[in-house]
């Protein structure tokens, strides 16, 4: 019986890290690949992001949000790199952070890479809920779109979409690589996940809508992808703004 236990171990969650006043974070064993995720009940969470300190030092990393949380009180309890960027570490898209956007609305189609892969969109928190809008819909009403958004993230492609998988996806693509992505449960729950192994769009967009129930999912960004809590969390290159749960270093 302790094989077969095992192995159903293995097909479904591996381990529940953490489970009390913030956030959930999981690790989940799809296909060979080990997939983090952090599920965020707003109502009890609080989500943040971030991309400068008040000197306009760019972050860049964990160890450097972490270290300056922690003087005002507050701890780290996940997070992850918040989308693409350029080589200034300046975000590629619309990026909100407090009300104020601090990057405008990137509403160009015709240009190389994964930002570009129709349709595109913007992750956005409002104050009671959040959502994925694919960017041409934030466009056609972006004064409203703007007023409503506390933080907003511009990235693609779009992974999913009232369930739906990006038709531009190919199921038998060998394009694999580690990725994350954020997206958005019936419940309005956040998730943030990323795969540590390589996978495809496709593979990804089908964990993410039949594995963690997500309606709408916004890929973030590939290799240079990274979550924490994890052990690689401050290995690798320095990337732009930061998704992030903080708490009370009381609680």
């Amino acid at each position: 019986m302790l094989p077969l236990l095992a192995a159903a171990l293995c097909a479904a969650v591996l381990f529940r890290a953490a489970h009390a006043d913030a956030a959930e974070l999981r690790q989940y064993r799809y296909q060979q690949i080990s997939i983090n995720t952090c599920t965020i009940d707003l109502r009890q969470d609080i989500l943040r992001m971030y991309w400068k300190d008040p000197a306009g030092q760019v972050f860049g990393t964990f160890s450097a949000l972490r270290n300056w949380l922690r003087p005002q009180g507050k701890e780290l309890v996940c997070a992850t790199n918040a989308g693409i960027y350029d080589k200034e570490h300046r975000p590629l898209g619309l990026y909100v952070e407090g009300g104020v956007a601090l990057r405008k609305l990137n509403t160009r189609r015709d240009a190389y890479g994964n930002f570009y892969l129709q349709p595109n969109g913007v992750f956005m928190v409002e104050e009671d809920r959040a959502r994925i809008v694919d960017t041409a819909t934030f466009a056609g009403d972006r004064e409203r779109w703007l007023s409503q958004a506390v933080y907003a993230t511009q990235s693609g492609p779009l992974m999913l979409r009232n369930g739906e998988i990006n038709a531009a996806f190919d199921p038998g693509s060998i394009n694999l690589f580690v990725r994350n992505a954020v997206c958005i449960d019936p419940a309005q729950k956040v998730i943030l996940a990323i795969a540590r192994n390589p996978i495809s769009f496709h593979d990804f967009a089908l964990f993410l809508r039949d594995r963690l129930g997500c309606v709408d999912a916004l890929y973030l960004d590939g290799n240079i992808s990274r979550m924490y809590p994890s052990l690689e969390a401050d290995i690798g290159p320095a990337f732009g703004a930061i998704i992030a749960v903080v708490k009370s270093a009381d609680k």
